[in-house]
């Protein structure tokens, strides 16, 4: 398996990421509902109501309609009423109603009343708009735009999360191949213990070498094949990380991972970074700190809000319509037309507390987790200019470790060869040998992990710039939809 292979396994199964990914939808959805606070809603209402009370002396007195003889008013009502109102970005709430009624009663019995039963209909429209508090846009639309914030922030840290798990796989991919070559090293370093005890055995048998030889070749063998026990524990380390990062179900005794063109899976090291130009990117791109602009614009959407609470509240309230009677429902819609003049109101409501220390408080809280914010903000690029320029120090020093290590790699391979040619000339001891064989199987594993830690460094360097997906060709953007249902 290839790196680009692990790593669709890891964005497919990682548990971590589905959190994450659940928490950027869960955002998604608060914010499609905050958008449904300005849609319209509707109502119907159908009823009837009936009515029987006994008059007072009061009611018997003030209309000659009551016969003293049977002193009870009744009526039965019959009625559908309908509305359609909202809210509008401004403040504005709104309410159209209509409705119609049936009614027959003790007053439309009587010889004088125009219509027995009457019907009436009756059409009005209401309009309360705020002039202080909860007025304006940026008001109305904050729970918006805190809703769309918050989604982006989600998705920066779902961004990072992703970036995080992918620089996981990275370098337990590379810590795998490492391992399999370090395997490949201490395989070699055994056969050359043999080879050298198999020559010493054949030295003490000719009478060219004392017996103890052979027990310092045999001591040597021990010690490599304890070496490779060691580098089989690290390899079978490695391949469960890779399963752990890549499986959504741990498999106890699993199958190892065969990999693949690891060495190719990120681009070539950089033989000179531009401290200036990593950090300009980084601040650009890191999904950390962006996270942290966007929690810090959030809190000032806040301050906005809370300041306009403050205010008490007057309101314009308006209402214009019109109504019909007549004997019949049809009637008593056409009769909206022999009205001269509609009904209207207009007017002005102020209400505002006497003790408004808790809109203060509220006000003062949000302003001091702006600045809070803010400072985290701060902190966040302090910490990544610091972790940038240790990544930056670390690659350097890495590469030139390991330029050295490749040096004294080649210098411990001659070595041992002009070591053994002394051993066969007789101008060399067992011992030297033997450590010369160690130094060689130390050296080369040294060379493996020093180019492990450069592509540690690379890969860190590349996920703080917020890159390490861009140039593995990964393409993690979120889609822009459902913001403005």
């Amino acid at each position: 398996m290839t790196p680009q292979d692990l790593i669709s396994r890891a964005l497919e199964n990682n548990l971590g990421l589905e959190v994450s990914r659940l928490d950027a939808a869960i955002k998604e959805d608060n914010l499609r509902g905050e958008w449904g606070r300005f849609a319209p809603s509707i109502g119907v209402e159908i009823g009837t109501d009936r009515l029987f009370k006994q008059l007072n002396a009061q009611d018997l007195s003030s209309s000659s309609a009551f016969n003293p003889l049977d002193p009870e008013y009744n009526h039965e009502n019959y009625y559908a009423r309908g509305k359609l109102g909202g809210r509008l970005p401004f403040g504005s709430t709104y309410e159209l109603s209509g409705g119609s009624g049936r009614l027959e009663s003790t007053y439309t019995r009587r010889a004088s009343a125009y219509y027995d039963p009457e019907y009436t209909s009756n059409v009005k429209l209401t309009v309360t708009q705020p002039l202080l508090r909860n007025f304006g846009l940026k008001v109305n639309l904050a729970p918006i735009r805190l809703a769309k914030a918050e989604l982006e922030v989600a998705r920066f840290e779902t961004r990072s999360a992703i970036e995080t798990v992918v620089a996981r796989v990275l370098l337990a991919t590379y810590e795998t191949h490492f391992s399999i070559r370090n395997l490949e090293v201490k395989q070699e370093s055994i056969d050359l213990a043999k080879a050298l005890l198999e020559e010493n055995k054949k030295r003490v048998e000719a009478g060219r070498m004392s017996p103890i030889n052979v027990t310092q070749a045999e001591a040597r063998v021990a010690e490599a094949e304890a070496e490779l026990i060691e580098a089989t524990a690290f390899f079978k380390q490695r391949q469960n990380q890779l399963q752990e990062l890549t499986q959504e179900n741990y498999v106890l005794n699993a199958a190892d991972y065969v990999l693949a063109d690891v060495e190719g899976a990120l681009p070539n090291v950089p033989g000179r970074v531009d401290h200036d130009a990593l950090a300009s990117v980084m601040l650009e791109k890191n999904p950390d700190y962006l996270a942290a602009m966007k929690a810090a614009e959030n809190e000032g959407i806040r301050v906005v809000y809370s300041k306009n609470q403050r205010y008490p509240e007057i309101n314009l309230l308006m209402s214009v319509g019109t109504s019909g009677l007549n004997d019949d429902w049809r009637g008593s819609v056409s009769d909206f037309e022999n009205r001269e003049d509609v009904d209207w109101s207009v007017g002005l409501a102020f209400n505002m507390a006497l003790d408004n220390r808790a809109a203060k408080s509220r006000h003062l809280a949000s302003k001091k987790r702006e600045q809070q914010a803010l400072l985290k903000v701060k902190q966040s690029e302090v910490q990544l200019l610091g972790a940038l320029d240790n990544a930056i120090y670390q690659l350097e020093a890495g590469i030139k470790r390991r330029d050295l290590i490749e040096q004294s790699v080649e210098l411990a391979r001659e070595a041992l060869k002009a070591e053994e040619r002394r051993l066969e000339n007789g101008k060399a001891t067992n011992y030297e040998v033997l450590n010369q064989q160690r130094e060689l199987s130390v050296s080369r594993t040294q060379g493996l992990a020093a180019e492990v830690e450069v592509q540690k460094a690379w890969i860190q360097l590349l996920l703080l710039q917020g890159e390490l997906s861009e140039v593995l060709g990964y393409d993690f953007s979120f889609a822009e939809k459902g913001e403005a249902e």
